[in-house]
């Protein structure tokens, strides 16, 4: 055919779109989205039909629309297209997986109330975890979210379309945090989303966290693994695996920033016996806080702990002995909090051993015996002590494996020495919990009991004296009328062997001194020396070619 130029040409044009037109018309319609099916032996048109499609649907239009001509015999292996809004729709259930603290549930049109484990729920119903709570929801496609304390989810869309596999859920997250495992998706109508007052975070299968700030009207995202289309004011970013993005609300998503690596955690070896247990890890350049959490499991379906710590430690809460999970993360200046470390910790700690009272660490025991003591504890039955002289407990000393009381002695006099002791608790069931650190304490022997020599008057004064002890030592003089010293006349420490006061009135008198050591314990009292003083005050007359004392009343 020729065509000549102008409306010849254009004529042509027409004919070439009428035949075009007439094919289409003679193909099967390909709709936007199908579901896709691959017939597997002994399958039939109509009890797929039946299976997958809705009711209002009729075989006949699968059977044309997939170009079926024996509607009695599907090859095995066929693929079988379905448009999505054929399909049958029905609502889908969420299930509370674990909870942990305070939770409530409000469903429409009833009053709040508690969450319990194995409640299913369906759209709808609004969740609040209280402070230090959490629990996990599992959604009809295996997909999980954990809700963190402090926060409120509503679960505002979630259907099934049928037995396809596919499920579209939407939440949405007022306030708090949630950390979301999502099932990877097959089919064009399987949706996940989480929305927050500022922006639509939606995957196809990935880890993700959503937090909303209420105070700051912020809301971010943070990816794990995957990627997530986050939508805020008429723009979409995607973020990739490693990233993140935060958003003020009203604002557009802007470019997404890199999460902070997972910090080194310093891992226990062996199950943790000290309580409470300190762990740390190298700080992380950028990061400004970390956050602490602490799980039964290492699917983290509840926090025993969630906490923001300033600094590149923290230490775990007091735990019933068995298995957890940890993990930590660090926290960048903008708040995105970055990639997780993790631990599998082991507790056999308990019960916990009792407060020490005496001799505590690094003391020093003067009793040959000496006794050892402390505190009781309401889950103990009884106590296992030992005594060492090496720090390691090879060759006790001393031990004991049911003591009722606080308290026990040493079994025999002991040596001056260096010496370890510990205590360990035992429950009403038997089990023997971790002992003490070992508590060192030097045996000292008693310090010597100085006497007091005679003494040196004056006119005015009198000196008192005994023999000097141990450099560091003080001393407690007393003297008094009366040998029980009920009211001493005096009564002073001094630094030196020696004291000197004005001579007291004449009479009968007694003095005693006792020795106080650098670490302020007191030693027995010496014996006590009994003084005459003839008169208040006295002098010398020299008489004659002699020397005569006399001693002359004032």
């Amino acid at each position: 055919m020729t065509l000549r130029h102008g409306s010849s040409l254009a004529g042509g044009w027409t004919i070439l779109a009428s035949l075009f037109m007439a094919s289409m018309l003679n193909a099967p319609v390909a709709h936007a989205a199908d579901w896709n099916y691959r017939v597997r032996p002994d399958d039939n048109i109509w009890d797929l039909s039946r299976r997958y499609m809705k009711a209002d649907v009729p075989w006949q239009k699968l059977q044309e629309y997939n170009q079926v001509t024996d509607p009695y015999h599907l090859p095995p292996g066929m693929k079988l297209r379905i448009p999505i809004e054929w399909l049958r729709v029905q609502p889908a259930k969420a299930t509370v997986v674990a909870v942990a603290g305070k939770a409530q549930v409000e469903l429409p049109g009833q009053a709040a109330s508690a969450v319990e484990p194995g409640v299913q729920l369906g759209f709808g119903s609004r969740l609040i975890t209280g402070p230090g709570a959490s629990l996990t929801l599992q959604f009809a496609d295996g997909s999980r979210v954990l809700m963190q304390h402090d926060s409120q989810l509503e679960l505002d869309r979630m259907s099934a379309y049928g037995r396809t596999g596919m499920v579209d859920t939407r939440l949405r997250l007022q306030h708090g945090r949630v950390s979301t495992s999502v099932t990877p998706m097959t089919g064009a109508a399987a949706h996940f989303s989480v929305e927050t007052p500022g922006i639509i975070s939606s995957v196809r299968g990935t880890h993700f966290r959503v937090a909303a700030d209420a105070s700051t009207q912020r809301s971010q995202t943070e990816v794990l693994t995957g990627r997530v289309d986050v939508a805020g004011e008429r723009r979409h970013t995607l973020v990739d695996k490693g990233m993140g993005v935060a958003v003020n609300q009203g604002a557009q998503p802007g470019k997404s920033q890199p999460l902070l690596p997972a910090p080194r955690l310093h891992c226990p070896t062996g199950p943790v016996t000290a309580l409470p247990y300190q762990f740390d890890w190298p700080a992380l350049d950028g990061a400004s806080r970390y956050r602490v959490q602490v799980a039964p499991t290492d699917r983290f379906e509840v926090l025993l702990m969630d906490r923001l710590v300033d600094g590149n430690h923290a230490s775990l809460p007091d735990l019933p002995d068995g298995d957890y999970a940890l993990q930590v993360h660090g926290v960048d200046a903008g708040g995105l909090e970055g990639s997780d470390a993790a631990c599998s910790i082991r507790i056999d700690g308990h019960p916990l051993p009792p407060l020490i009272l005496e001799p505590q660490a690094d003391g020093k025991v003067r009793d040959p015996r000496p006794r050892f003591r402390w505190t009781s504890t309401d889950d103990a039955a009884s106590y296992a002590w030992q005594l060492a002289s090496d720090e390691q407990f090879t060759q006790p000393l001393g031990e004991q494996n049911a003591i009722k009381g606080d308290s026990v002695r040493a079994p025999r006099t002991l040596p001056p020495g260096h010496y370890y002791w510990r205590v360990a608790s035992r429950d009403h069931h038997g089990k023997l919990g971790p002992y003490t650190s070992p508590m060192t304490f030097d045996l000292v022997p008693e310090p010597p009991t100085p006497a007091v020599g005679d003494p040196v008057q004056t006119r005015d004064k009198l000196s008192l004296g005994w023999s000097a002890g141990a450099p560091g030592q003080r001393y407690h003089v007393q003297m008094d009328r009366d040998p029980a010293f009920p009211h001493p006349l005096v009564d002073e420490v001094v630094e030196q062997a020696r004291l000197e006061i004005d001579k007291p009135a004449s009479g009968r008198w007694y003095v005693r001194v006792q020795v106080i050591e650098s670490d302020g314990y007191t030693g027995n009292w010496g014996p006590v020396q009994k003084l005459k003083l003839p008169c208040k005050a006295c002098r010398v007359v020299a008489a004659g070619g002699g020397a005569a004392l006399l001693w002359l009343l004032l």
